[in-house]
């Protein structure tokens, strides 16, 4: 094992992460970090920079691009329109402002649970979250975790036919489907929505104690309703025609089984959603070169500082270090369950991606953990929930997303995320190691 270059990884990464709580832009961070892992590792500079990092960042911005852009402008439309305040407003009386965080977190689940990019989730979910937690007075650097605890843990990795990446990637390899042990994941799935709302609900009452509330940022379009006010917006119904229409042809597409890639569905369906909401709240939308400016802006800021990340993902991957990890990771001595779950929650730590992290284990470990003789559906399960640990650490690409969004400096909104992201799918990972452990399948 080359010390130094294991040192050089965990240097880069550790440097990432304190630069960015720091508050520095991640662009010339993650190069930074980049580049300290390429000398540690006798990386030609060159080749480290351009085709590692770069090819990384360029690929990730090719592919998401389009869909960032549609998913920023569908929120402004919601946002300036007035549908996202109708929204908010109406589940905040009818469900009552105590309930914010349930409504929040029900609403992320199914969006991420119908097929919605979490990418598209934070932009959608976002300007409703707004007038939900102004009416609860809950602080607003709660939301990005409240919303990922939807979103981003459960509705990834355990439950049964969850379309996401992290849990279609291991039916390729395994020959599995995505509802693959489905008692493991359901179970998992409740408690990891129970233990996540106990949490939260701890953390926002530890918020208010020390006098925190819900204090709008300069570009928070949140200001008190008066009854003239209320009645001047759409009706509820129009206000989430617009989500419905996205959500239905994902679904639609994934029900009829037409065979459309993922990405080109939700780009649909993002698509669709924007026409149907600006022929019903066009009226309504003042400037339209305006909303299309400032959902240009924002997501290619958004997107671009992900893009650093994954590019600094690809720096680490390429480095000859990162096999040490592999080659760590399948020397542990444990019953295979508990390696794959280590195994892969160190890939996905390192890379930053729950959907990175898995490929590069099952193309490493698949053959020879089966081999070994570990149920297929329960190896998936174990696999995909463990992908969804550390894979998102400061450094992972939907927190800069989040957060660049949101508005919100690291050490504002990342405790919430890392709760949500990593303490609650880690409860999750012990249940289905232990549920597992008793032969459920």
């Amino acid at each position: 094992m080359d010390i130094i270059g294991v040192l050089g990884l965990l240097l880069a990464i550790g440097f990432m992460i304190f630069a960015a709580f720091k508050g520095y832009h991640v662009i010339p961070v993650t190069i930074v970090a980049a580049f300290i892992a390429i000398i540690t590792n006798n990386v030609d500079i060159w080749t480290g920079l351009s085709v590692h990092y770069a090819t990384d960042m360029k690929n990730f911005v090719g592919n998401w691009l389009i869909m960032f852009f549609l998913g920023a402008l569908l929120g402004q439309i919601l946002s300036r329109s007035g549908a996202a305040r109708m929204v908010g407003v109406t589940l905040a009386r009818k469900f009552g402002a105590k309930n914010a965080l349930l409504i929040t977190v029900v609403t992320s689940t199914i969006l991420a649970y119908g097929g919605v990019s979490v990418f598209v989730i934070v932009f959608a979910i976002f300007p409703i979250a707004l007038f939900l937690f102004q009416q609860a007075d809950l602080p607003r650097r709660l939301i990005p975790g409240v919303v990922m605890l939807g979103a981003g843990s459960y509705a990834m990795t355990a439950l049964p036919g969850s379309p996401a990446l992290t849990n279609v990637i291991p039916t390729s390899f395994l020959g599995t489907t995505v509802t693959a042990a489905p008692t493991i994941g359901l179970i998992s799935a409740i408690v990891m929505f129970l233990s996540g709302m106990y949490l939260f609900t701890m953390y926002a009452n530890s918020l208010k104690k020390k006098g925190e509330s819900f204090v709008a940022s300069a570009n928070d379009n949140v200001a008190e309703l008066t009854d003239e006010e209320y009645k001047k917006l759409p009706s509820f119904g129009l206000s989430v025609t617009p989500l419905a229409v996205t959500v239905g042809i994902i679904l639609g597409e994934r029900f009829l089984k037409i065979g459309l890639p993922a990405t080109f569905t939700v780009i649909i369906g993002l698509f669709a959603g924007i026409v149907v909401g600006y022929a019903l709240h066009y009226k309504r939308i003042n400037d339209f070169k305006e909303t299309l400016a400032a959902s240009g802006t924002g997501s290619v800021n958004a997107l671009m500082n992900t893009a650093a990340v994954v590019g600094l993902g690809g720096a680490v991957k390429g480095a000859p270090a990162f096999q040490s990890f592999v080659n760590f990771a399948l020397s542990l001595n444990l019953p295979v369950i508990f390696t794959t779950a280590i195994a892969v929650n160190i890939i996905a730590g390192i890379t930053g991606s729950s959907s990175a992290g898995i490929t590069i284990f099952m193309n490493t470990f698949a053959e020879t953990f089966l081999a070994r003789g570990i149920h297929p559906e329960v190896f998936h399960r174990i696999a995909a929930m463990g992908a969804g640990v550390l894979d998102s650490l400061p450094h992972a690409g939907p927190n800069v997303t989040f957060l660049m969004v949101a508005g919100l400096k690291y050490r504002e909104g990342y405790p919430g995320i890392f709760l949500a992201t990593c303490i609650v799918p880690f409860i999750g990972l012990v249940t289905a190691l232990i549920l597992a452990s008793f032969g459920l399948v």
